[in-house]
């Protein structure tokens, strides 16, 4: 139910959004070139196949449990969960900031206050637990299935991480630009306290160490 949930509310979300915008800017240069545009959207459904990996894993699997679901089963369900509301609570707060006029330049209402892309945290978090979840449904550290599952969380990863013309990646860079020429000390202030990706409350951010941003919070030196 989760998983129908998070993939209904990103059709209906990105069909919106394209439908406010008048067409996706992503596509623009490429939907006029049949190959380049047969290319993107087979890439897309290599992708939608990819992330479904761990519910395909579980529905497929022999190896059943009649005594109920365990504790790791539990905390990755409800992760899952809180995976897909952070996500579906970042795009309406945004979605809310965008309608009435972008104040303050960059959007800093409710979860964006914590992470600057917290719907990309949410959409990549819940498929870690739903790659973790399949474990209770492998034969052990050695199925070779369950490994093939991760890359559902790995593909988002690289796709939402390390892509150009999508993600953070694209909402970086030469973006910023913006920001910087209209306010830039607030924004840089915004970036400095802000995590880029794994929200964090109260300005914690400034504190962690430029390593463990690098690394571990995925704030990569190109963005």
């Amino acid at each position: 139910i989760l998983f129908l949930i998070s993939r209904f509310w990103l059709l209906l979300f990105l069909a919106w959004r394209a439908h406010e915008r008048k067409g996706d800017s992503r596509f623009d240069e490429i939907k006029y070139n049949f190959a380049s545009f047969l290319i993107a959207w087979m890439f897309q459904g290599v992708w939608v196949f990819t992330i479904s990996l761990p519910v395909i894993f579980v529905n497929g699997s022999d190896n059943i449990q009649n005594d109920g679901l365990t504790v790791l089963e539990y905390v990755t369900i409800v992760g899952f969960g809180l995976g897909v509301f952070i996500e579906i609570i970042a795009d309406i707060q945004k979605a809310a900031w965008v309608k009435n006029g972008r104040v303050g330049t960059f959007c800093t209402a409710g979860v964006w206050k914590y992470s600057r892309h917290p719907n990309y945290f949410g959409e990549i978090f819940q498929w870690w637990c739903a790659w973790i979840f399949a474990y209770g449904s492998s034969t052990g550290p050695g199925d070779v299935q369950w490994w093939c599952s991760v890359l559902s969380p790995v593909m988002t990863m690289l796709i939402l991480l390390f892509t150009p013309a999508t993600g953070v990646m694209n909402a970086n860079g030469s973006n910023l630009k913006r920001y910087y020429d209209k306010c830039p000390v607030e924004y840089a202030k915004y970036r400095k306290e802000t995590s880029i990706l794994i929200p964090l409350p109260c300005g914690l951010y400034k504190f962690v160490p430029m390593f463990l941003k690098r690394t571990l919070f995925f704030d990569l030196k190109k963005y």
